[in-house]
């Protein structure tokens, strides 16, 4: 059962910046830079199994997770959809939706009920062109969370492939 529903307060401006300063993405983000990412943002809550982005469709929404666990899937010919890699509170999804061509890299599912701050893709797309401050402040975490991303979904790789590498030589020795 998929459901997202504004969380109560969800786009007070106070309650967005509140939320920013619980997680290493916002916390120490100039407070009028805060100000301006909580007028593009709300506060939702969803329930596991809710699909938040589709991996190759236009990402509307710039995301941060405040609670729960979201699941990064592709599809991978012969295998359907592998989990790639769990992100935990803090961390972003949808940074697509502020880098061209704009769409998803990944499918993201809730795997527990969870807490984002989304803020609105064009919006931010537009402010950042606008305002290199506010750009010259969110690009370096949002690569500094594509960078994390990248290392987290290269250890999971590393360790899907060894296991694959076992089972193939467990296959061939029962040969």
């Amino acid at each position: 059962m998929e459901t997202r529903e504004p969380a109560p307060a969800g786009s007070q401006p106070e309650t967005v910046i509140a939320a920013l300063n619980r997680t290493w993405f916002g916390a120490g983000l100039p407070p009028e830079t805060q100000t301006r990412l909580a007028a593009m943002g709300h506060i939702e809550r969803v329930a596991a199994g809710t699909e938040l982005l589709r991996e190759g469709e236009i990402a509307e929404d710039f995301g941060l997770l405040l609670s729960g666990r979201v699941a990064l899937r592709m599809l991978v010919p012969e295998r359907g959809m592998v989990t790639i890699l769990t992100v935990e509170p803090g961390d972003i999804i949808g940074w697509s939706a502020i880098v061209p061509p704009h769409r998803s890299t990944s499918t993201v599912v809730a795997i527990e009920p969870a807490e984002v701050l989304m803020l609105d893709g064009a919006a931010l797309r537009t402010a950042l062109r606008a305002d290199h401050a506010l750009a010259a402040t969110l690009y370096p975490r949002v690569l500094q969370a594509v960078g994390r991303r990248l290392n987290a979904t290269r250890l999971q790789l590393l360790d899907l492939f060894a296991r694959d590498e076992l089972a193939r030589g467990e296959a061939l020795r029962a040969w």
